[in-house]
């Protein structure tokens, strides 16, 4: 990626379009991270809407990786969402990047990003996020980001039950 660079930032109404791209994407590549199934109903102005909701909450948010490349054109790579979890002081973090740009960092960025939003602007004291169990690399950089293994469960997932991790993550503030 020699003249392309890649960016984290807070996702504005006007990413919808490109994010319902992303994660239409991120739906074929991989079924490691769980989408809304109405999600192929979602118009723009719906998507717009929604990304103008979350970034109204301290609880809430949609960070995503743009790589820009020299024409000035952006393309979203990658999002991290952390979404509270009822009325707790909780969120449930969710991160997803598209296949071509693994192992390039994008998520530890992803993350990292998220837990200084978590540490300075939000109102969540715990992140909180399921992974499957056989999702080596994803377990390895989770617990290299200082999450902590909570329990073991069984998720249903295509009518099949996965094995899973429940991790941790305390925001120090």
């Amino acid at each position: 990626m020699s003249e392309d660079e890649v960016s984290i930032c807070i996702a504005e109404p006007n990413d919808a379009e490109n994010l319902i791209k992303a994660l239409k994407q991120l739906t074929n590549e991989s079924d490691t991270f769980t989408v809304d199934h109405s999600l192929s109903q979602i118009s723009i102005k719906d998507q717009q809407r929604q990304i103008m909701l979350i970034n109204q909450t301290r609880d809430n948010i949609i960070l995503i990786a743009k790589l820009h490349n020299d024409k000035g054109i952006d393309k979203i790579i990658g999002l991290v969402t952390i979404q509270q979890i009822n009325d707790t002081q909780c969120g449930e973090l969710g991160v997803a990047v598209l296949k071509n740009y693994w192992n390039q960092g994008i998520a530890t960025a992803l993350i990292e990003e998220s837990v200084y939003w978590g540490a300075t602007y939000s109102n969540l004291n715990d992140f909180y996020l399921i992974v499957k169990k056989d999702n080596f690399a994803a377990v390895h950089l989770y617990k290299k980001m200082g999450f902590k293994q909570s329990k073991k469960r069984f998720i249903k997932m295509d009518n099949n039950l996965k094995s899973t991790y429940e991790m941790h993550y305390s925001i120090k503030k």
